[in-house]
């Protein structure tokens, strides 16, 4: 508004030096012609009729904005240090003040003089002089009389000067600065408030629309990772209820009952990053991606990986071990491991392995999971080396501050096989929803005063409120796990609620591949190598679809070994039908299947079957591999 202003005014001088010189002209054309009109017919009483300044008084004003202009009367203008009183000192002040009483007095005197003038005048050209020195010296008074008041407090120095500057130039009082606060009028008001409300919707729309596009490319990077997996039907609904979210980046946790999306398999090497001893038969093998700060894969609360070692040279074996870990933590994965004798991987992994090592891992596989997205409260009922994956749980919820109820039930044959016992005791004083039920023998030297002996169907009934109506994980060694199975069937637990991982024996190749089944003991797998294809009658053939191959299927041979003989790759684990990793989907023919525990009903209903457990009928078949 300032310099809008300066500008104006520059052009209204330059305006009224032009006019100046024009009237001066104007003058000295009257004084040599006499009354007659100047060139345009405009004479000189018309120019005060008009309302315009007299050259006079023009010329006068003009000296006191511009210094050092018409013969220099004064080092600085009068109303240039008015305007800068606030910054004064007292001397300039009080030099100001007398300024301010010259002009008074000289103002009054060419009044004085001018009305002597006007009344002995006797031609008009002495009329016009003497109004001119009229009018000086009523500005001069005008200009000492503001100054002074001005100087006495009574009134603001800036708005007194650009009063004067405004009156002499004829413009309209400026009312507007003091009729409104900050110089606003309610129209401006109006419309600051507009543009304000206007950019406001426009940055929102820009946020809502930048928060759509991330929705896009995040559901397009899921849709991509699904493409890309091929999930096996046999996942339990848990599994498939949960491809909707993803795990958080870098190691920070999920949201509370955040869902997880099924991992998809990885193989490859991991190296050994610190061994700790848990008791004296176990260990924890924490292993992680050599090449970089994070794992390779991402998994989920109770999964699996297999491990591949070569205890002798030539040989290799490979064995499944539940993950320990949360898969909170990204860094690294944890393997939980009990050394058994008659275990090759085992017994290589305590005896062998140390830090900086190199093992051979793929996975995750396995369905026996929870992410707390499919109940409100959750019983995870372990034994012996069986809570590792109970442990994977219990550590995601704890992580994630999942509200539901967790009852956390284990037995062991001593306190010296507590596995975790400082992390769980810990852990229960941290959490109030998490609740803690041990029973076992107290080892020499130890203190215990849990429960002692197996668990039983009162420690149960005392553990657990409404057993009846809760999720249930089981998870140890097989005659735990059938007296548990057997106690709970009592209690009225639906068999929909209860959710096993068991260690069965095995049907695997020993050489050049020793592969023990599902996650657990070493010491519950049996190793017996498959019959010779070539010492078998085949009684009809199998036809791998996506492979393009057919080979001879005997009676006794499974769908898993003839895929084996003819170089077909069907991903497996455990080979007794419990872990659910070699679901394939049968395209013709009929089969028949030992165990069905790994097949979930609905994979059953739309034609899948387990292909370490799928025998023919001796027709020939078709799957989908």
């Amino acid at each position: 508004m300032q310099k809008s202003f300066r500008f104006g005014l520059c052009v209204a001088m330059t305006f009224l030096t032009a006019s100046i010189v024009h009237a001066e002209d104007a003058d000295e054309h009257a004084a040599h012609h006499g009354s007659a009109s100047p060139p345009g017919g405009v004479a000189v009483g018309s120019m005060a009729s008009s309302g315009m300044k007299p050259a006079g008084e023009m010329q006068s004003m003009m000296g006191e904005m511009m210094e050092g202009e018409h013969g220099g009367r004064r080092q600085s203008p009068f109303f240039s240090q008015l305007l800068a009183l606030p910054a004064l000192d007292d001397a300039a002040r009080q030099a100001l003040l007398r300024q301010a009483e010259q002009r008074s007095h000289r103002g009054l005197m060419l009044i004085s003089e001018a009305a002597r003038a006007a009344a002995h005048a006797e031609t008009a050209t002495e009329q016009i002089a003497a109004v001119r020195n009229l009018r000086e010296g009523s500005d001069l008074l005008d200009s000492g009389a503001a100054a002074r008041m001005a100087l006495a407090g009574t009134g603001k120095p800036a708005g007194a000067a650009m009063n004067w500057f405004r009156d002499r130039l004829s413009i309209e009082p400026d009312e507007t600065h003091a009729a409104h606060p900050f110089g606003l009028s309610p129209s401006h008001l109006l419309l600051m408030l507009f543009l304000l409300l206007l950019s406001t919707g426009l940055a929102a729309l820009q946020l809502l629309r930048l928060k759509r596009i991330r929705q896009i490319v995040a559901a397009r990077k899921g849709t991509a990772k699904v493409a890309n997996t091929q999930p096996s039907p046999a996942a339990a609904p848990e599994m498939q209820a949960a491809t909707a979210g993803a795990l958080a980046p870098s190691n920070a946790p999920a949201p509370a009952g955040a869902s997880l999306r099924k991992p998809r398999p990885w193989s490859g090497p991991l190296r050994v990053t610190r061994i700790i001893r848990e008791t004296p038969t176990i260990r924890t093998f924490r292993l992680a991606d050599p090449a970089a700060d994070r794992l390779p894969f991402d998994f989920l609360p109770g999964q699996f990986l297999q491990i591949e070692v070569e205890p002798e040279p030539g040989k290799r074996a490979r064995r499944s071990y539940t993950i320990a870990s949360s898969p909170t933590q990204r860094a690294y994965v944890e393997l939980t491991v009990k050394r058994e004798e008659q275990g090759a991987v085992s017994r290589h992994l305590h005896d062998t392995l140390i830090v900086g090592d190199l093992v051979r891992a793929s996975g995750p596989f396995g369905s026996f999971t929870f992410t707390g997205t499919t109940a409100d409260s959750i019983v995870l009922i372990a034994g012996g080396v069986g809570i590792t994956p109970m442990m994977s749980v219990l550590r995601y919820l704890t992580d994630t501050a999942w509200p539901g109820e967790i009852f956390f039930l284990y037995g062991a044959r001593s306190t010296d096989e507590f596995v975790f016992r400082d992390e769980i005791e810990r852990l229960e004083r941290l959490h109030d929803n998490l609740h803690v039920f041990a029973a076992m023998e107290r080892s020499p030297g130890t203190v215990w005063h849990g429960a002692v002996g197996p668990l039983t169907r009162d420690m149960l009934l005392s553990a657990v409120p409404d057993i009846a109506r809760r999720r249930i994980h089981l998870c140890g060694p097989p005659a735990m796990m059938a007296a548990m199975k057997a106690e709970l069937a009592e209690l009225g637990v639906p068999e929909v609620q209860l959710h096993t991982e068991a260690f069965g024996p095995a049907s695997l190749p020993i050489d050049p591949v020793d592969a023990p089944s599902a996650p657990g003991n070493d010491a519950s797998r049996t190793v017996q190598p498959p019959s010779a294809p070539s010492t078998r009658i085949a009684e009809a053939s199998v036809t791998f679809a996506l492979s393009g191959v057919s080979a001879a299927l005997a009676g006794d041979q499974t769908v898993l070994e003839a895929a084996e003989g003819v170089g077909v790759e069907i991903p497996y684990s455990c080979r007794t039908g419990d872990c659910g990793l070699c679901v394939t989907k049968l395209l013709d023919g009929e089969v028949t299947m030992a165990n069905e525990a790994g097949l979930a009903p609905e994979d059953k209903a739309n034609g899948y079957i387990l292909a370490c457990q799928a025998k023919g009928s001796g027709k020939p078949i078709v799957v989908e591999a």
